[in-house]
């Protein structure tokens, strides 16, 4: 049944002709920000007191000349607290020299890029202004350093590895991309994975006692770690099925599967559907990409209720969505044509 709730937003006609529009959101009760990387901007739309939603604003990178550069993108990565906003950016570099490589050989040079991370307060009018990038491995350590929203500000926390290879980013790639990093109040799961064997799990820290034995969560040859979920009560380890994902194949040699874990009583369940995770209170939402393994056509968003013993219940299941998470008691998607983003309450 139709959401009678539901609030969708198309994009402006001058934003419809750049592709990006919905490349990644966050709401809380007050604010929905909306990333579109194609136009390098995040569009702000504010619920009133009566939970009318309207476009109020637009968010724009710093001036700088490095984003009208081709694969330049600003708008991924973002987080919500309160009036708080954090936005992610990719930059390239400059062209490295060209003119000494022959037309295959250019071709088969990538480009590299640095990355950005940005902070504004929606309640005011100020610019973003740069900050710490998420996850931060420490030089000639297994020491990794965290820059958290929590509260309304960054808060710093370094913490070891735990031994593993990839540990809080997607085999080396940056937060842009969505680092397996989920934060509830004084809890932090990170996600590893292992390039060896190809498989991961997450670990589990009390930021109240940084210094105490983390917990893990893993379950013996399954692929998950790359993507993660955490609220007050449940925890929540998968695979988020994109292939690149895995270095050495197209797809993963393991099964992926996501771990739910109740962290009150311990109790666990693995269930076969895996996907970008997302959790609001004992809501899980799934989403699955097209093509995620070579077995899926199309995107499949599954949302559960999850019980005290940690069984799932289907609530919603849906093919016309690309991009979905659950967050803040609001289910927030992607129109699979890229065509409008849409929130509605959860039920």
């Amino acid at each position: 049944m139709p959401n009678p709730n539901k609030t969708c937003f198309f994009p402006e006609p001058d934003e419809s002709r750049r592709y990006g529009f919905g490349s990644d959101f966050v709401a809380n009760e007050k604010y929905l920000a909306v990333g579109h990387t194609g136009l390098n901007k995040v569009i702000i739309y504010t619920s009133d007191d009566s939970g009318q939603w309207s476009r109020t604003r637009e968010i724009r990178p710093p001036v700088d000349l490095a984003f009208d550069r081709e694969g330049s993108t600003f708008g991924n990565g973002l987080e919500l607290d309160g009036d708080i906003l954090t936005i992610s950016a990719r930059i390239r570099n400059p062209d490295i020299p060209r003119d000494n490589l022959s037309p295959s050989q250019a071709a088969n040079t990538p480009f590299t890029y640095s990355y950005r991370r940005y902070l504004i307060n929606l309640k005011t009018e100020t610019e973003v202004q740069p900050i710490d990038l998420l996850v931060q491995r420490e030089p000639e350590s297994n020491l990794v350093r965290f820059n958290l929203l929590r509260q309304g500000k960054i808060e710093q926390f370094v913490l070891p590895d735990m031994g593993e290879e990839h540990f809080g980013t997607h085999h080396g790639a940056n937060s842009f991309y969505g680092s397996n990093v989920a934060v509830h109040e004084n809890l932090l799961l990170v996600g590893y994975s292992s390039s060896y064997d190809e498989t991961g799990g997450a670990w589990l820290f009390n930021l109240a006692q940084p210094e105490a034995e983390p917990l893990k969560m893993a379950v013996g040859d399954v692929a998950m770690g790359s993507t993660v979920a955490l609220s007050q009560q449940f925890a929540a380890v998968s695979f988020h099925g994109i292939t690149w994902y895995f270095p050495r194949s197209n797809a993963p040699r393991k099964s992926p599967k996501t771990l739910i874990a109740n962290l009150n009583n311990g109790s666990t369940t693995v269930i076969n559907s895996f996907g970008e995770l997302s959790l609001s209170g004992n809501i899980l939402a799934v989403m699955r990409p097209g093509r995620g393994c070579g077995e899926v056509v199309y995107p499949i968003l599954e949302v559960f209720r999850i019980d005290e013993d940690t069984t799932p219940h289907l609530i919603i299941r849906r093919k016309n969505v690309s991009r979905a998470k659950v967050q803040n008691v609001f289910l927030i998607f992607l129109h699979y044509n890229g065509s409008r983003v849409c929130i509605e309450p959860l039920p």
